[in-house]
């Protein structure tokens, strides 16, 4: 129904010296990334941030940056044009500031977005390093950020943690360094915790996430948990309806996504993704559970060049509602009859 230019990003990242590294990336193009509340498009810092390599086993980043946590935050590029609802929905919303003081019956308030999302990425500084034996590497990174959006100051009474283990089996013990598409099986951990400013007073937001993910050309697999509690944001399920935030610490959500891959040829890729998304739990009348298979192909024209087709079927329930629940029982059926498939095509070129 409409095309438009997703992301445009400008960058550049190299050495100092051997010891310090740099990276800056600059984002355009109409995304959640550069989404504002008056509904423009803002170019944003991405990226912005020194590297400092002098002490072994403890490498300091300093600046903006990825945060270390669930999988599919921290590819350079997935394999599909949309994210899982898990991740867009529950780790990579949109801040939000609240249009009504009178919170409803289960504690939400009426909000509206405030800026862009967060885009996996925090102001702060990470300590990180890998270590090898043999085929095995052991890599932990862990960070202290602001917690807040991107390119601004701190603006609650508290910082954010983010931290991540992983052991990796790598297939191929000659591999170097951390190369992208690199085969190995890697278990990871991952947790997040910190404060958000909402509605005149700092609430908690917990993440965390165990997983899989294994690279082995031509097949690639990874599956991912994750649950939450504290802040938790509801989105509109139609245009131009009401987002409702849950600041309160009680409120549960979680979810996984399995996602396979095989390339047919050097130049044809076939994957499939199937995501579910449990959305406040603790509340059953606002359960809200998202399922969608992901079915995609990929055609590479060149390293750098691709387009990817995708077709979604997406189901959405409310596990939790009946006819007791009157006029909420009849508009949830009706949203969730009215839950489409959604077919993707992208075309992306990285020089």
């Amino acid at each position: 129904s409409s095309f438009y230019l997703f992301r445009v990003r400008l960058g550049a990242r190299g050495a100092i010296d051997p010891d310090i590294n740099y990276e800056t990336v600059a984002e355009l193009g109409v995304n959640a990334l550069t989404t504002q509340s008056t509904q423009s498009y803002n170019t944003e810092l991405a990226e912005g941030s020194i590297t400092l390599n002098h002490i072994p086993g403890a490498r300091l980043r300093f600046g903006i940056f990825k945060t270390p946590g669930l999988e599919e935050g921290l590819r350079t590029a997935i394999d599909y044009v949309n994210f899982t609802n898990l991740t867009s929905q529950f780790i990579n919303y949109q801040p939000s500031r609240a249009t009504s003081n009178i919170p409803d019956a289960n504690g939400g308030f009426s909000a509206t977005t405030s800026s862009g999302v967060r885009a996996f990425r925090d102001t702060g500084i990470q300590v990180f390093d890998a270590f090898r034996t043999g085929a095995w590497e052991h890599s932990y990174a862990a960070m202290i950020g602001n917690g807040s959006t991107l390119n601004a100051l701190d603006e609650n009474s508290g910082k954010a943690f983010y931290g991540r283990i992983q052991t990796s089996y790598l297939f191929d013990d000659k591999a170097d360094g951390f190369t992208k598409n690199r085969n190995d099986a890697t278990f990871f951990l991952w947790h997040h915790s910190g404060t958000q400013s909402f509605n005149g007073g700092d609430f908690r937001a917990n993440r965390e996430g165990v997983g899989l993910a294994v690279v082995k050309y031509p097949y690639n697999f990874t599956s991912e948990y994750v649950k939450g509690t504290g802040m938790i944001l509801l989105t509109s399920l139609f245009p131009d309806g009401v987002t409702t935030v849950y600041p309160g610490r009680e409120n549960e959500s979680d979810g996984w996504y399995v996602d396979g891959g095989y390339f047919l040829s050097k130049s044809v890729k076939l994957g499939a993704r199937y995501d579910v998304l449990n959305q406040l739990k603790n509340v059953s009348s606002l359960h809200r559970e998202y399922k969608t298979l992901t079915l995609g192909a990929l055609y590479y024209f060149n390293k750098t060049s691709r387009i990817a087709f995708n077709y979604e079927f997406r189901d959405l329930r409310f596990p939790g509602s009946s006819p007791s629940d009157g006029a909420q029982f009849v508009n949830q059926n009706a949203v969730k009859d009215s839950i489409g498939n959604r077919l993707a095509v992208q075309a992306t070129v990285v020089f």
